[in-house]
Parts: C-alpha cells; structure tokens; sequence
C-alpha cells in the first residue's frame, strides 16, 4: 500500500475515533440523540473504512489502493491547503469572539426545532450537490480520464497505467469519486468537530441558521451524515462494478429525492400527524412515490452501463421506496442522511445481486 494512502486511512480512523470521542462526551451531557446518532456516524466510517481494505486484499485486485495514486496525493495536498485556511477563519473568530465577550452570537446561532419554511428549502436544496457523485461517475470522469491520459502522453509509462487501469474508465471514475468525496467529508467533518467542541470560534456560524434546535450542541450536522452515508458506500460497493456504482447512484437519487418530496409535501399539505411526530403521512406517500419515480428514471438513465431485467427495472425501486417509507415512519433518532443512504444502498445492491 502508497503511504500516502496509509497517512490518509490514518487520518480517517482518527476522525472516526473523535466522533467516538464525541458520542461519550455527549451521553455525558445526557444528550441521548446526539450520543446515538454520533456512535452511529463514527461505526459505519470506522467499519466501511475497514471492510474496504479486507474486499481490496480478498478479492485481489490489481492496482487497488484505498485511493489510488496520484488521487491519495491529491488529498494530502488538500489537507495541506485546507487546514491553513481554516486555522485563518478560526483565528477571526478569536479575535471576534474576544471583542464580544460572549460565548455565542445569537443573532448567527438561532435555530428552530421546526425550521421555518425557506429555511428548510435551502437546507434540501444543499442535497443536490450530491447528485454531482452521478455526473462524475458516469460523465465528467470520462472527460477527466481524457485529460488526465493527455498529460500522460508526457510522463513516464507506470503513472499512465495507474490511472487508465488497461482502459477500465469505470475504475478511473471510482478512484476519482472516492477522493472527491473523501475531500468534502475531511473539510466537512473538521469545520463541524470545531463546531462541537468549540463553538465560540466556529467560524461557519451562519450554517446554524439551517439546523434544527436537535442539531445543535453535541450532535454532528446532516452534512456530515450525508458525508459519511455517501462516503461509506461508494467505498463499500463502488469496487463491485457496474453492479455497485448503480446502486450507489439510484439510492443516492431515491433518498435525495425521497426525503425532498416527503419533508416539503408534508410541510404544505401534510395534516394527518404520524403517531407524535413533526411528520405527515401525505409527506411519507409523497416521498415513497416520488423516490420510486426517480429510481426507475435512474435506471433508465443509465441503462448504456447496465441494463437490469424488467422485472428489477420496477422491483428495485418499488423496494428501495418501501424501506424509505419504513425509516421515515419509525422516525429514527439516527439522521437520515445516513441511514436512508446507507440502508437503502446495502439492501438493494445485495437483492440486484441476487437477482442477475
């Protein structure tokens, strides 16, 4: 293995291990949720993170790295670059805080138990940008392939055929979203470890505005859960191809979209309450409906990669629908940013396993 690829595998057993940190310190503020959800986050990183270095000794691929080079070069240049940066932001906010003399602006901090409702469209807008993993996967990774292969033409033989891997654009595309993500979740995950610990100098305070009054304290925010839901599978079935790039990009498009539909439709037509909760069942029909709409158009999307039979062209979204319906009707203390995700992606790529 690189070693810049053990410098970055260790640099993510220690987020996970500070996550864990932060689940205790969280249990000890009797914050039951955050302690939870964060114990939770930190497992699914640790053991994803794992899991993939097992299936790349076991299945003994050629070539296989966690990220491959140059990509784990890449994201030390990154960490290089971006902690600086971040340490400058931090620094203002020291001095910022000290002329305040207090421990929080409340003006940047406020937050609502139920958002209000522009604050909650701009918080599902963030989602969106995940859809970026599809086009890299299946669109801008063939055009970087082709730029990467003609500044190859200039370097020594053995860089080309790490990143070409005999022509197989799919493992170019794979290496290429596990650093793309990796990126977001390490500058993601410092800035809101920050925001825990120390939230005087957390020098992101407007993001609060888009929290929830839960999401507040010791509890890591939605776009870590998303980070690491992503993350996790893209690691964990992305090396099963075309089968698991597939998979990852129809859940990813279900959940998104799902939750989209469910939490909006709720909030403007929703009256039936579910059970004590914030949540309707207008939202949670509208959610199933439009998560297995959104996965049948997926699978045709991309039916030039993989084309599964008729029958898994409907079944696997109309399961992928019901086990969306069931996580948002149990209400799950863990955020579903992650659980969607990752319970969505790992039943689907096993049951589309099974079928072909």
């Amino acid at each position: 293995m690189h070693v810049f690829s053990i410098i970055i595998i260790s640099y993510l057993y220690f987020n996970g291990l500070i996550l864990l940190y932060i689940s205790i310190l969280a249990r000890k503020e009797r914050e039951k949720g955050a302690f939870i959800n964060n114990l939770t986050n930190a497992i699914v990183l640790i053991i994803s993170i794992t899991i993939n270095l097992v299936l790349i000794q076991v299945l003994n691929l050629p070539h296989r790295d966690f990220i491959v080079f140059p990509f784990n070069f890449l994201m030390i240049i990154f960490i290089g670059i971006y902690f600086p940066i971040l340490y400058l932001f931090i620094f203002r906010e020291k001095k910022k805080f000290k002329k305040r003399r207090k421990n929080v602006d409340k003006k940047e901090s406020s937050s609502f138990a139920e958002l209000p409702f522009k604050y909650e469209i701009y918080r599902k807008l963030t989602h969106l940008v995940v859809l970026g993993i599809i086009f890299f996967y299946f669109h801008l990774g063939f055009l970087l392939q082709n730029v990467f292969k003609s500044i190859f033409k200039f370097l020594p033989e053995f860089i080309s055929e790490m990143f070409n891997e005999n022509g197989d654009i799919m493992v170019f595309t794979q290496n290429l979203v596990v650093f793309l993500v990796g990126v977001s979740l390490i500058g993601l995950l410092a800035a809101d470890i920050i925001r825990i610990l120390a939230p005087e100098i957390y020098p992101l305070k407007p993001v609060n505005r888009i929290l929830r009054e839960k999401e507040l304290h010791m509890r890591v925010g939605p776009h870590i859960s998303m980070s690491i839901g992503c993350f996790s599978i893209i690691i964990l079935y992305g090396l099963f191809q075309p089968i698991g790039p597939l998979i990852i990009c129809t859940s990813i498009v279900m959940a998104i979209f799902g939750d989209i539909a469910s939490n909006l439709i709720g909030r403007i037509i929703g009256t039936n309450k579910i059970r004590n909760t914030n949540k309707t069942y207008e939202g949670l029909f509208a959610g199933m409906v439009t998560s297995f709409i959104s996965g049948i158009i997926v699978l045709l999307l991309l039916k030039e990669l993989y084309m599964p039979a008729l029958f898994s062209l409907f079944f696997i979204p109309l399961i992928g629908s019901v086990i969306i319906g069931l996580i948002d009707y149990l209400d799950l203390v863990i955020d579903d940013n992650l659980s969607y995700n990752f319970i969505l992606s790992t039943i689907l790529f096993f049951i589309l396993t099974f079928l072909e």
